[in-house]
């Protein structure tokens, strides 16, 4: 496959790393933004997500705080369980394809992703039952550009 200069490179030096937690994705309503923001506060620690738009606020937490937490805020609708996959490198914000080739990868295997980014690390998120397909056909996609940048130094 053709990657644009330097991204065959990137994904080789790619290392995966999840934290095997469950985690439920939540729709809220946009008057929930200050809660879910305080529920964030709460947690005090990774990974959390918050998003709002014009029509809806996305949450994201680990499931067992979630129900250990248990506050009084309008959830619309709850996600099943999902899992997190970061790709455990620096990435410039300007950086093209990156993450279109992670998750065509992923949707190849046929699972569905919930793609989330911060400043300078790109996260996903699959359905826990599809986490080993996820992760082996990511996997896969990294081995193969480990091997290419390989033949090209030889």
């Amino acid at each position: 496959m053709q990657y644009p200069p330097g991204l065959r490179h990137l994904l080789a030096k790619t290392k995966l790393f999840t934290d095997a937690k469950d985690y439920v994705i939540m729709r809220l309503p946009v008057d929930q933004v200050k809660a879910a923001a305080q529920l964030i506060a709460q947690t005090g620690r990774p990974f959390t997500s918050l998003v709002r738009d014009k029509d809806e606020v996305t949450l994201v937490l680990p499931r067992n705080e979630w129900e250990a937490l248990a506050v009084a805020i309008d959830v619309i609708e709850e996600s099943t369980a999902y899992r997190l996959i970061t790709f455990d490198l620096p990435l410039e914000l300007e950086l093209v394809g990156y993450l279109a080739t992670m998750t065509s990868a992923v949707a190849a295997a046929g699972v569905s992703v919930l793609p989330l980014a911060s400043f300078s690390r790109d996260h996903i998120f699959v359905p826990a039952e599809d986490f080993k397909r996820a992760w082996d056909a990511l996997r896969a996609l990294i081995h193969t550009c480990q091997l290419a940048e390989a033949a090209e130094r030889h």
